[in-house]
C-alpha cells in the first residue's frame, strides 16, 4: 500500500517481474503527468488487484483525462478498480483500451455519466459500476463485453432507466440493479435478448417496476429479487 504518499516518479522497470497479491495506489500522484508517467513506470508488474484513485477527503487528482491509464497496457492483472475521479471530460474512450484484458474491472464513486467504448475481444468477466453517475443503464455498451459473466451497477444517485436491452450476453449470468432509482416497464423478458444463462436478477432497493408476467427470455432465472421497490401490474 503506497496511498497517501507523495510519489513524483515511479521509475520504468522498479516493478518488474514482480508478482504482488495487490497494491493501491491512491492519493499520490500531484497530477495528470506525475500519474500518466508512473503508471508507465509499473511495466512488466504482475498482481492479483491493482487500485488507483483518490479518498473523497483526500483529493489530488480530480479529473480523468483521456490516455490517464495507458501504462497499464504492460501491466498484468486479475482485477482493476478506479475509485474517486469526480470529473471526466467528455471523451472517455480510453478508459478501457488497456484493462479490456482483466478479468475484473470496478468503478466506484466516479462522476462519470457514459461508458466508455469497449473494445473487441474484450475478456472481462466481472464488471461493477458502483456511486456513479449514470442516469440509464447502459446495456447496449455493456451486451459487448462478450466474456460478462457478472454485472452490478448498484448505489447510482442518478440511475432512473432502464431503457435500453441487454443483447447477446450468452454467459451472463447475474445482473445486480439494486440501490438506484430505477423506474421502468414490462420487466423482466423485454430487457434480456439472448441472456440464456441469467440465473440471478436483483432489482431491489429501486423506485417502481412493472411486472409484465412475462419471462420467456430469462426462463433459467433462479433468483429475482424486488424487495423495497413498488411493484405494479403483478397480479
Amino acid at each position: 500500500v503506497l496511498s497517501l504518499n507523495s510519489i513524483k516518479c515511479i521509475e520504468p522497470g522498479s516493478f518488474a517481474k514482480i508478482h504482488l497479491g495487490e497494491l493501491v495506489l491512491r492519493s499520490i500522484f500531484e497530477n495528470f503527468n506525475v500519474m500518466h508517467t508512473s503508471l508507465l513506470g509499473l511495466n512488466d508488474l504482475q498482481v492479483n488487484r491493482l487500485i488507483v484513485g483518490e479518498f473523497s477527503d483526500q483529493w489530488r487528482l480530480r479529473d480523468f483525462q483521456s490516455g490517464l491509464l495507458s501504462g497499464l497496457c504492460q501491466v498484468q492483472m486479475q482485477e482493476f478498480v478506479l475509485i474517486c475521479f469526480r470529473k471526466f471530460r467528455s471523451n472517455t474512450d480510453t478508459l478501457f483500451n488497456c484493462i479490456s484484458n482483466v478479468s475484473s474491472i470496478r468503478l466506484v464513486d466516479l462522476g462519470l455519466e457514459e461508458l466508455s467504448e469497449v473494445p473487441m475481444f474484450s475478456q472481462v468477466k466481472q464488471l461493477e459500476c458502483k456511486k456513479c453517475d449514470f442516469d440509464e443503464v447502459p446495456a447496449k455498451k455493456i451486451s459487448l463485453f462478450k466474456e460478462l459473466r457478472v454485472f452490478r451497477m448498484t448505489k447510482g444517485t442518478y440511475l432512473k432507466s432502464f431503457e435500453q436491452k441487454f443483447e447477446n450476453l450468452s454467459k451472463l449470468e447475474v445482473i445486480d440493479l439494486s440501490e438506484n432509482r430505477l423506474s421502468f416497464k414490462h420487466c423482466c423478458s423485454p430487457q434480456f435478448q439472448n441472456c440464456p444463462n441469467l440465473k440471478h436478477l436483483n432489482l431491489s432497493f429501486n423506485s417502481a417496476i412493472s411486472l409484465s408476467g412475462d419471462f420467456t427470455n430469462v426462463k433459467n432465472l433462479l433468483y429475482l429479487d424486488l424487495q423495497h421497490t413498488k411493484l405494479t401490474g403483478s397480479g
